[in-house]
Order: structure tokens, then sequence, then C-alpha cells
């Protein structure tokens, strides 16, 4: 495996079960990085002291045009979260959370307490979703019209459906194109938006690329020469209307869109969408059912609430493309060494 995806080679049988909590929290940590960020930009810190392990927010990774107020960046510790808590529970660790322990304005975003595994006896407070973990992976392939069954469907709704978060999963082909048509519009607007367009064409890499964050072009599928011209094409000439084209069609096709929504909108509500989103995506993945994301719509506010109006809903946070296809290639990770801080 590439040194750029090595993060993905990560073994529960290397476990450091008879090593000090410490050792323990650094291998936890292996598969919190793991967790989805966009455009890969894994905007992340992680630091041990003592029992506690504090996500703390890498605003220097923000995206000041693709994302104004850092909406995705706290979604995204949320995932993380998700996946740290998912590796204790499996691990035997007994835990405890506080988010935005440092108040709104601090950088960060999370501490977890542990415990060690001879002082734990705790239920668990998530399904079994661990070895799913290194199976994830944003799937941006066409996929097949064949219809996801109900009783799937259920499922994924159930994993997120509780008190100020629903799922709402589309499949008439009515409301799909209306989705559809509000995704198209938001690249029309934010691609043909130049500081937008060259912000996220920093974070796309050539396939062969060292590059541990970012978006190699084989998860656009380009091949390996287009790759090499992907960033300056991307960032200088605005391809909006082709690329609306292409994800309008690839979602009007997929047998299923959701929208994951909130009641309240704010950074504790964003991280909590993270955590719940992360689980989503993991029974997805159990499932093998593949998603690919957008964001963008919700980004902006007239056709957020266009969204919100269509679904009945307050807050939509993400737009979810779902369907079968085959797997497709991991994103690069920074490894946990490279996040790591005293």
């Amino acid at each position: 495996m590439s040194g750029k995806l090595v993060a993905w080679d990560v073994q529960e049988s290397d476990f450091p079960s008879s090593g000090t909590l410490s050792d323990q929290l650094n291998f936890l940590l292996r598969y919190g990085i793991l967790a989805p960020s966009g455009p890969n930009t894994q905007p992340w810190k992680l630091s041990i002291k003592g029992n506690e392990v504090s996500l703390i927010a890498d605003f220097t990774r923000s995206l000041p045009n693709v994302d104004p107020n850092d909406r995705t960046l706290y979604i995204s510790h949320g995932c993380l979260l998700a996946n740290i808590l998912l590796g204790a529970e499996h691990f035997g660790l007994g835990y405890n959370v506080k988010c935005l322990p440092d108040g709104q304005y601090g950088d960060r975003t999370a501490v977890v307490q542990f415990s060690d595994i001879s002082n734990s006896v705790t239920e668990p407070r998530f399904p079994d979703l661990f070895k799913e973990i290194t199976k994830r992976h944003t799937n941006r392939k066409r996929y097949e019209e064949a219809a996801i069954e109900d009783e799937k469907l259920k499922e994924l709704k159930s994993s997120v459906n509780r008190e100020g978060f629903r799922l709402d999963i589309i499949t008439d082909k009515e409301v799909k194109s209306a989705m559809a048509n509000i995704l198209s519009r938001a690249h029309k607007i934010q691609l043909g938006n130049k500081a937008f367009r060259k912000e996220l064409a920093s974070w796309v890499r050539p396939n062969t690329s060292d590059a541990k964050d970012g978006l190699p072009g084989y998860a656009f599928g380009y091949s390996d020469f287009e790759s090499f011209f992907g960033s300056f094409i991307f960032g200088t000439f605005d391809m909006s209307s082709s690329r609306a084209r292409i994800e309008t069609s690839f979602m009007i096709a997929s047998p299923a869109v959701a929208v994951l929504s909130t009641e309240s909108d704010d950074k504790l509500t964003w991280i909590k969408t993270g955590v719940l989103f992360e689980i989503l995506f993991l029974t997805a993945t159990r499932l093998n059912v593949m998603f690919d994301l957008f964001s963008q719509p919700v980004g902006i506010p007239d056709l957020r609430q266009e969204m919100a109006q269509i679904l009945n809903a307050k807050y939509p946070q993400i737009l979810i493309r779902m369907g079968y296809a085959e797997p497709a290639k991991h994103t690069p990770r920074r490894p946990v060494e490279e996040v790591l801080i005293s």
C-alpha cells in the first residue's frame, strides 16, 4: 500500500491490550483519522494528556470561500469523534464526552475522558460498526439502477432519526429531480465563482502525488494523465455547466437520494450531525450501499430553504446520493503522528 494510503491498513490485532492507556489511545486515534472531511482537508489536530483525548479544530485547513461558517469542518469533527468512540467501545474502553469544552469560540471541539479496560463496565452507546471504519469510502461513480431494498432503507433511517435529527430518503422520481435541479444550480453558482473554484482546486491532487490529504484525480474518475492537469483546469476554467450536467444525471439515475436535517443550526448541532452521519455512513457500508456526498446546496441560503420547503424540514445539512456500485479507492490520510500535538 502506498505511503499516502497506509493509514487505512490499521490492523485490529495490533491493539496493545497489555500496553499503557496512552499506548491504547494512540492506537485508537488511528481509526479516528479515517473519518471523512470535505474535500478531504482533515481539519483536525489531536492531543493526548493523561486519560484525555482532545479534538482540536485546525483552522489553517478551513475553507473561507467554500465553507465560510466552518459548518462542514465541525461536521467532520463529529465524524472523527464517532470513529474514536466506536473504537473505544470495540476495545472495551469506558469514556465520557464533552463537546465544545472551552465554549463556542474555543479551538477544542470535544474532549474524551477514558478509563482503561480493567475499570470499564459500560453498555455500548452505538451499534457495532467498528469493522466498517476501514471499509468506508465516498463513491462518486454512476450507481446501478437496482433499487435499494426497503429493509435497508428502514435501517438507514433508524440509524439517524431521533429528537432533533431526521433522515429523509427520496425514491420518487420527481422529488429526486427537484433535488438534482437544486444541486445543479448550486454548482453553477459556486463553481462560477473564481475564488470558490480556486480554493476547491487547491485540494485536487494528481494521482501520483504523495500528498496525504486532498482529493486525487482518481476520486473523480481521472486517469493519471488527466489528473496532472485537474487542479489547473478546475481552478482556471468555469466548468460549472459540465459538472452540473454530470452530477444531475448521476443523481436522477440513482435509486435513492437522502437529506440529513436538524432542528437547530449551531456548532454543537454540527458536531452531533457529524457523529450521526458517520454512524449512517458506516451502516450503509455494512449494507453495501454506496454514498456520494454534497454540501453545496446547503451553503447557499436560498437553495437550502428550497430544500427545506420540499422536505418540510428545518435545516438540511447534507445531501446524499446512494445506490449500488463497485467499490472505489480510498483517499489519502495523514497518519496520527502528523496530527498529534503536545
